[in-house]
């Protein structure tokens, strides 16, 4: 007992040092000043009393009328339909000594702001998410729920500060500005963070996903069954829907207009389809009312691209009442009178409550009463906007009961195959028995004994066959993710040889080009050989790819940290890890280089004889652990330095130093730099000829065990 007290003291603690509101900065209670328009004149200070063109909304109003609707009615601006305005706020607010000092950093956290809009502390632009036609109005929506960034404290001051926002959209939507009545506040980031927690949902989503596929495998191997189709379909539509309402998807999709209508659409065909399923399962064709509604659902879909979507969604809310009440009365209570009123009539008259329980048990109808009932409940709470907090909803939780529901109903049918299999089963081995003893008495069965094992044969060949197509196009696909030729432009010239020791090869690379800029390159190498390496590496390639361009502002150090916490989830269930040499490059010179456990860079200046080792100077340690391993996570930092015309830079996996010839000697870090201080003068692809003629030279007559790649970066 004593046990159990201090780890709900424990527990308790931890929720009042991530919910505590003693150092929070809550926005909802500041005052605001709002006008048409914007100027970044207008971001720095408060307006000045008596300021005609300023409307001050004292903060008792609350943020809730900070949507566009509110402030073109507070202003006077009178908007024709899907005309785009834009308005400024300013809030002035005094930050506490304990807020300012708060360890792990602050953040600014805002429940929900649309359609464009941008955030100034200070003057400092903290977040800028327009996306603005020629023509003024929005190319790409942007009302995110969950809008959370981190503050540079050097944006911070002691006492008076400024936060401003830009708010842009049409004033006749309702998700545009601040809209909502949730959190907005600056706190520390770590609090702020929790805030986003959506594991539940994430689970929920891992959990319809996972039952969606492999109904659809199971209707795949039984096309018979098409309650498998409808209940696959269903539950991926579930799926979708949850996903559309997470905070993740706002950074995987950026126009919010697309995943506003994905959560729209799921959210009209997710009822049809276990329509569907019901009829299914019940053994009886689709009814007419489910088939009509259906076809109305699917126009809707349609129909929410081209008319108001707020329109439409009022109007299924409103209606939903309507098939919730066919399904409970056809599927659910329908069939469970007749099963009742069938074993009554088997029972004598004091045996009735156990007649009535015994029908109710065994009918398929019955499994999925109480799924049903909840998540009529719940929809009818979510749709009079009674959800709980937090970032799960009635619906969502109504719907595992459902799932669970149903999945019980398809697995007692696996039970009814089951028993009928081993009653077929029981009978078939008598039948075999009896036949065996004749086929005893003559060479029959040796015979065909015989010609089966040839047929076996020949399919296993031809198995075999297959696999080496594959293996041969995996390959090929595999090779067709990296670059062919090596980019050669005004500032840089390069070259590379790409040799897997396999089919498909663990190393890949990567040249990062913008028009006719190279901005940097990659060069990788995964642990372990053959097709899982192979797939980690499309994967790692795409990382890289992806934040290279998507963090261009941050350091590589700060690009290779977000690369490892995509890595770390993705390859937790193997043993996997992988190492890069990472280049940022300017045309005048200058390069930035990050290092994840990767053998050194070879250096080869223009006017010298020896070339080096690329180390910083006083021997400071730079490279970060290997990508993708749980538990030894470490900051990744980086090194600038500039390379002069005729520089060069050698970049490489561990399969060009770690070569052994017939002797068993390495070729090595010598091998390496001896080879590279000879190369002869001339073009990027000159030098690396060379290099790869020395080592083929040494290891020639020995076999090659490891991928290689090898990159030459040359000033030009």
């Amino acid at each position: 007992m004593r046990a159990l007290a201090l780890s709900i003291l424990v527990s308790l603690a931890s929720l009042v040092g991530v919910f505590g509101q003693d150092l929070a900065l809550d926005i909802r209670g500041l005052d605001a000043y709002v006008r048409p328009g914007f100027s970044l004149e207008w971001v720095f200070n408060v307006p000045l009393p008596g300021d005609s063109d300023w409307i001050r909304l004292p903060k008792q109003r609350g943020l809730s009328e900070l949507d566009l609707r509110s402030l073109a009615a507070e202003t006077g601006v009178e908007a024709a339909q899907e005309e785009v305005q834009r308005f400024c706020l300013v809030m002035p607010f005094t930050i506490s000594d304990g807020l300012y000092n708060a360890s792990g950093g602050l953040g600014i956290y805002l429940d929900s702001i649309g359609q464009n809009w941008q955030v100034y502390l200070n003057g400092y632009l903290v977040r800028d998410e327009t996306y603005f036609a020629r023509d003024g109005s929005i190319r790409s929506d942007r009302t995110v729920k969950g809008a959370l960034f981190q503050i540079d404290a050097r944006w911070l001051k002691r006492g008076n500060n400024v936060l401003a926002f830009m708010v842009a959209g049409n004033p006749g939507l309702r998700e545009a500005g601040l809209w909502s009545d949730g959190v907005y506040r600056i706190d520390s980031y770590e609090r702020l963070l929790s805030l986003k927690a959506e594991s539940p949902r994430l689970m929920l989503i891992g959990i319809y996903a996972f039952f969606g596929l492999y109904h659809a495998i199971l209707f795949a191997l039984r096309p018979k069954t098409r309650a498998y189709l409808f209940y696959s379909v269903a539950t991926l539509i579930l799926s979708a829907f949850l996903f559309a309402r997470t905070f993740i998807v706002h950074d995987l999709i950026l126009d919010t207009r697309i995943t506003k209508g994905i959560e729209t659409a799921a959210m009209f065909l997710i009822l049809p389809s276990f329509m569907g399923f019901f009829d299914s399962v019940l053994g009886r064709k689709r009814s007419l009312f489910s088939q009509l509604y259906a076809l109305a659902c699917i126009a809707a879909v349609v129909t929410q691209f081209f008319i108001a979507r707020e329109l439409i969604t009022l109007v299924w809310k409103l209606s939903i009442a309507l098939p919730i009440g066919f399904i409970v009365y056809t599927d659910i209570f329908v069939p469970i009178r007749k099963a009742v009123r069938h074993y009554l009539r088997l029972q004598n008259s004091r045996s009735k409550l156990k007649a009535f329980f015994r029908g109710l048990a065994r009918t398929d109808a019955s499994k999925l009463l109480a799924g049903s009932i909840i998540v009529a409940t719940t929809v009818l709470l979510d749709a009079l906007g009674l959800s709980p907090g937090g970032t799960m909803s009635f619906l969502e939780l109504g719907f595992l009961l459902l799932v669970l529901g149903t999945a019980a109903v398809l697995a007692s049918e696996f039970i009814k195959v089951y028993r009928d299999a081993e009653s077929f089963k029981l009978h078939l081995e008598e039948r075999v028995a009896a036949r065996s003893r004749e086929l005893e008495t003559t060479l029959v069965e040796e015979e065909s004994l015989s010609v089966r094992l040839s047929e076996a044969s020949s399919r296993l060949h031809a198995v075999s066959s297959v696999a080496q197509k594959d293996l041969r196009m995996a390959t090929q696909v595999q090779q067709g993710f990296f670059p062919k030729s090596a980019p050669r432009t005004a500032a840089w010239d390069t070259a590379y040889v790409y040799m897997p020791c396999g089919g498909i090869s663990g190393d890949f690379y990567d040249f990062y080009l913008r028009g006719d800029r190279l901005e940097g390159l990659v060069v990788g190498d995964v642990s372990g050989h053959g097709i899982a390496s192979g797939l980690i590496t499309v994967l790692a390639r795409s990382l890289f790819h992806r934040n290279f361009y998507e963090r261009r502002q941050r350091s590589l150090g700060a690009v290779l940290e977000s690369i490892n916490e995509e890595l770390i989830p993705e390859l937790s269930e193997v043993e996997n890890y992988l190492t890069a040499a990472f280049l940022r490059l300017e045309d005048d010179g200058r390069v930035e280089y990050a290092s994840a456990a990767h053998p050194e860079l070879a250096f080869k200046g223009a006017q010298k004889l020896r070339a080096m080792l690329l180390r910083p100077k006083g021997g400071a340690e730079y490279k970060g652990p290997p990508l993708g391993r749980e538990g030894i996570e470490a900051p990744y930092s980086s090194i600038r330095f500039s390379l002069k015309s005729g520089d060069a830079i050698l970049i490489y996996t561990d399969g060009l130093n770690e070569s052994k010839n017939v002797d068993g000697e390495e070729f090595g870090l010598d091998g390496v730099l001896e080879s590279l201080s000879s190369a002869p003068e001339g073009d990027a692809s000159t030098v690396l000829d060379y290099i790869m003629q020395e080592w083929r030279f040494f290891v020639s007559g020995a076999k090659v065990s490891d991928d290689i790649t090898v990159v030459l970066l040359k000033k030009t």
